[in-house]
């Protein structure tokens, strides 16, 4: 089947977001959808799943490596992965795999060495020099990136593929040290293994991908939009609350010429001043502004200080740009290739 008979079919279908199927990543994709405010259906017993609001997706769930898999071929539109699987297993020259959104912020770890603790070498030179004396075994899923960085650091190694638990294989003898995913280093420190100076690979969080020729159909780029919408409201709702709070004054003016005045109190874009119809003497207005949530304190104190009482806060859920940033960058990157 050709690209333009693909492409006509899957006219007849819901654009496929897959999903990670299993252990932390699925637990934390399902928390950050919900969060999006999606009407998520799924049968605990299937590895299909659909959104109908606020966009139509049918949702897939496969292992990560799978899902990358699917995007590259284009059975699969869209996925969430971890970045670390996307730089391990996407081919050096193919350009099919896009990375639509580059920070989801949940799925957050480091690719790092780790060493018994037991050793006195704690740092990358040190592993080096022992590299010189005989080579060093490194038992890791990510060959490819464990490579690049040991010939990068001139280190004498020998990869030992593996799967499962590899925190046990230099207790086994099977490996000398250890390349792996760590989040809290707590499973490092429960098998008697530290990390290293300079040890550490990159770091990683999860990232939406997307098929670049699925992304040349109208209907596909819509929903990409909306994907990503509703993605960049809420990450950036995160840092922020929603202040409310009376003041009386002479008019919505005066009240925001004592509130610029203070620094911090400027909202996003300003403040919203609204008068109250109040059965006391004198002008009231109820203002609402958007705070950064690291600054309430400083924010509730400065607004006390101008005649502010009653102050209301309540969570941010969805904070919409004109665009998203990252949708732009999409179209200059489908543009430029």
């Amino acid at each position: 089947m050709n690209k333009e008979e693909k492409k006509i079919n899957n006219k007849s279908r819901k654009v496929r977001l897959a999903l990670p199927s299993k252990g932390r990543m699925e637990e934390e994709t399902q928390d950050f959808l919900n969060e999006c405010g999606f009407n998520i259906k799924r049968n605990s017993r299937q590895y299909i799943g659909s959104i109908s609001e606020p966009m139509e997706l049918q949702l897939v769930y496969q292992r990560q490596v799978d899902i990358i898999r699917g995007v590259l071929n284009g059975s699969l539109e869209l996925g969430i992965v971890g970045y670390d699987l996307v730089l391990e297993h996407l081919p050096g020259e193919s350009k099919e795999l896009v990375v639509i959104h580059d920070a989801l912020n949940f799925g957050k770890c480091s690719l790092e060495i780790a060493v018994p603790e037991d050793w006195l070498e704690s740092s990358i030179e040190e592993i080096k020099l022992k590299g010189e004396i005989t080579k060093i075994r490194v038992a890791t899923k990510f060959p490819k990136l464990t490579q690049q960085f040991l010939i990068l650091h001139e280190i004498d190694f020998e990869i030992v593929k593996g799967n499962g638990s590899l925190e046990v294989y230099p207790e086994l003898d099977y490996s000398d040290i250890v390349v792996d995913l760590v989040s809290t280093g707590k499973t490092l420190k429960d098998n008697r293994l530290k990390r290293i100076d300079g040890g550490k690979l990159m770091t990683s969080e999860a990232v939406l991908i997307g098929n670049r020729p699925a992304l040349g159909d109208k209907a596909v780029l819509k929903v990409t939009r909306e994907l990503v919408e509703y993605f960049e409201a809420t990450l950036r709702a995160k840092n922020y609350v929603s202040v409310f709070i009376n003041m009386r004054g002479e008019d919505p003016k005066n009240i925001a010429e004592r509130m610029f005045a203070k620094e911090g109190l400027e909202g996003l874009q300003g403040p919203t001043i609204s008068p109250i119809i109040s059965s006391e003497s004198g002008s009231w207005f109820a203002v609402h502004i958007i705070v950064d949530k690291r600054k309430l304190t400083e924010t509730i104190r400065a607004l006390r200080e101008i005649g502010g009482s009653g102050v209301v806060v309540s969570p941010t859920l969805f904070i919409f740009e004109e665009e998203p940033k990252r949708y732009k960058q999409l179209l200059k990157n489908l543009e430029d290739n």
